[in-house]
């Protein structure tokens, strides 16, 4: 896509899939594979890529109650965080009565290996009807809940 198509930006969502075949056998090795193969890639053409994965079930409070991400809790290999040059984490709220937090994202810069600066990073509300991510800036109310 990146030398035919001339595509600068690449979303592979997600990671798992390409090794949920079973063709590799090993997940983790075949992770470890892969994110070599796509970090040579992006040096090669200089594409973006953003490569999704899931997490691993943290203990206590889950993903889906808003607990928040950490980048040990990478699903796979830690070939996905080491080779990243960015990790970004997405949390939310989807089980808050309150509409407005329970669609209220908030990121968080994980890795960045340019800068270092990693920790929250602002809020994002979905949009419903137009089913779009708009820059949120929560109430103080809102922010205790998320």
């Amino acid at each position: 896509m990146a030398k035919a198509l001339d595509c600068k930006v690449i979303i592979l969502d997600h990671i798992s899939i390409l090794v949920s075949g079973g063709a590799y056998g090993d997940e983790r090795k075949a992770l470890d594979e892969i994110m070599t193969k796509l970090r040579t890639l992006t040096q090669d053409t200089g594409i973006v890529l953003f490569a999704v994965s899931h997490l691993k079930r943290p203990e206590g409070k889950g993903h889906e109650d808003g607990a928040a991400t950490s980048i040990s809790q990478l699903r796979g290999s830690a070939a996905i965080a080491q080779l990243s040059d960015f990790v970004i984490g997405l949390e939310r709220n989807g089980q808050a009565e309150d509409e407005t937090v329970r669609n209220t994202t908030q990121i968080r810069v994980l890795k960045n290996r340019f800068s270092g600066i990693t920790g929250p990073a602002g809020h994002v509300l979905y949009n419903g009807e137009t089913g779009r991510l708009l820059e949120y800036e929560p109430i103080q109310a809102e922010e205790e809940a998320l």
